[in-house]
C-alpha cells in the first residue's frame, strides 16, 4: 500500500513537472542568419521559461510550411501552442489545419492582415485559441533606417536613393518599405529612384545593384531590407569601384555578426535590429498564458537602432541571447529609448 502511494507521488511529480510543449514553424533555413537567431532565442527561452519546443523549417518554401501545418495537426499527439509566420500571407491556410483542435496558436513576426484576425475572432473556437500576435514595428524601423540613412549625407543636400525590399507579400517586407518610402518621401531634396525586390538574397541584390549602379551612376545611397540584399549591394558597390558605406551609403535591418562587423567597420552606415528576441518575448508571454490561463498584455521594443558604442550592440556581438532578453523585457520600465522604435499601435512588441 506505501509502496503504490509512492510510486503515484513519484508520477503525480514527474507529469506536475512535465514540459509544455510548443511547436514551431520556422520559415526560413536552419543556416540562414536571422532565422538561426530565432532558433537560438528559442532554445534559451525554453530552457527559461521550461517549454520544450519542436522547430521546423520549411526553407523559404512557404507551400512546404502549409504542408507541415497539415501534417502537424493531423498527428495523434498535439502540442499545447503553434507558433506560426505568415510568411508570404500562408497564415490563414496553416490556422485552417488547426481549427476545431484544442491548440493555441501564435503568430511571431508577421501577423495577419487586421481585417483577416478581427473575422477570425468572430468564431468561438478562434476567440479562444488564437492569441495575440508577437510582431515588431516593422514601418517604424523602416522609417528610422531611412531616415538616417539621408541624414548621414548633410542637410538638405540633393541626393538619389533606391530601394531593395525583400517581396511583395510578406507584411514585414511591405511595412519596412512603407516607412522607408514614407521617410524618403517626407525630403524635398531626396529623388526616390526605384524600389526592387531581392527576395530577401544576397545574390539578387548584388545582380539588381550591379544594374542599379549603371542606371543611376551618381547614385547616394541604398536601403534594403535585411542584411543578406545589403551583402549583396556591397559587393556590387565595390566592384564598380566605389566604396560602401562612404561613396555610397548604406541602411540595412538584422543582427548577423557578419552585418553586425560591417556597422563597426563602417561599410554600412545604418544598422536597425534586435527583432529576433520576438521569439523569446513570444514564449515569455506563452509561459505566462500556460501558467494563468491569460495573455498578459505587454508591450516591449522589439527593434533598435543599433550603434556599436552601446550595450545592447555589444552583447548582441557576444550573442548573449539571455542578457537581451532579460534588457528586453525590463525595457518598459528602464531601458534606454534612445536607441529603443517605439510605436503607438495595440501591437504586442511595441511600447
Amino acid at each position: 500500500m506505501r509502496m503504490t502511494f509512492f510510486w503515484g507521488l513519484m508520477l503525480l511529480s514527474s507529469l506536475t513537472h512535465a514540459k509544455t510543449d510548443v511547436l514551431f514553424l520556422n520559415p526560413g533555413t536552419s543556416d540562414e542568419s536571422f532565422w538561426h537567431d530565432v532558433d537560438s532565442l528559442l532554445t534559451v527561452a525554453a530552457a527559461k521559461y521550461d517549454f520544450d519546443v519542436k522547430t521546423l523549417h520549411s526553407n523559404r518554401n512557404h507551400f512546404e510550411m502549409i504542408r507541415q501545418a497539415t501534417e502537424a495537426a493531423a498527428s495523434t499527439t498535439l502540442p499545447k501552442y503553434v507558433i506560426l509566420v505568415n510568411e508570404k500571407q500562408s497564415g490563414a491556410r496553416m490556422l485552417e489545419a488547426f481549427y476545431q483542435k484544442p491548440v493555441y496558436v501564435q503568430f511571431l513576426l508577421n501577423d495577419l492582415k487586421p481585417l483577416e484576425r478581427g473575422a477570425l475572432l468572430r468564431d468561438p473556437h478562434w476567440s479562444k485559441y488564437l492569441l495575440p500576435p508577437v510582431v515588431p514595428d516593422n514601418r517604424s524601423i523602416g522609417y528610422q533606417t531611412a531616415r538616417a540613412l539621408m541624414a548621414g549625407l548633410g542637410k538638405d543636400k540633393p541626393a538619389q536613393v533606391v530601394l531593395i525590399s525583400g517581396d511583395k507579400s510578406t507584411p514585414a517586407s511591405v511595412q519596412r518599405t512603407e516607412g522607408a518610402l514614407a521617410a524618403l518621401q517626407s525630403m524635398a531634396e531626396i529623388s526616390t529612384e526605384q524600389t526592387v525586390y531581392g527576395q530577401w538574397q544576397e545574390a539578387k541584390a548584388y545582380q539588381q545593384t550591379q544594374i542599379l549602379l549603371s542606371r543611376y551612376p551618381k547614385l547616394d545611397a541604398v536601403w534594403t531590407a535585411n542584411d543578406l540584399m545589403a551583402f549583396g549591394a556591397i559587393r556590387a558597390i565595390r566592384e564598380s569601384g566605389r566604396e560602401p558605406g562612404r561613396d555610397v551609403r548604406i541602411a540595412t535591418i538584422n543582427t548577423s555578426p557578419e552585418v553586425l562587423a560591417a556597422r563597426r567597420s563602417g561599410e554600412i552606415n545604418v544598422l536597425g535590429g534586435g527583432h529576433c528576441l520576438a521569439a523569446g518575448v513570444a514564449l515569455a508571454n506563452l509561459r505566462q498564458h500556460n501558467v494563468s490561463g491569460h495573455y498578459p498584455d505587454s508591450r516591449y521594443p522589439l527593434f533598435w537602432m543599433l550603434n556599436p558604442d552601446s550595450e545592447f550592440f555589444s552583447a548582441l556581438e557576444r550573442r548573449d541571447w539571455d542578457f537581451l532578453l532579460n534588457m528586453t523585457l525590463i525595457a518598459p520600465m528602464d531601458g534606454d529609448e534612445s536607441q529603443m522604435v517605439l510605436c503607438d499601435g495595440p501591437v504586442t512588441g511595441c511600447r
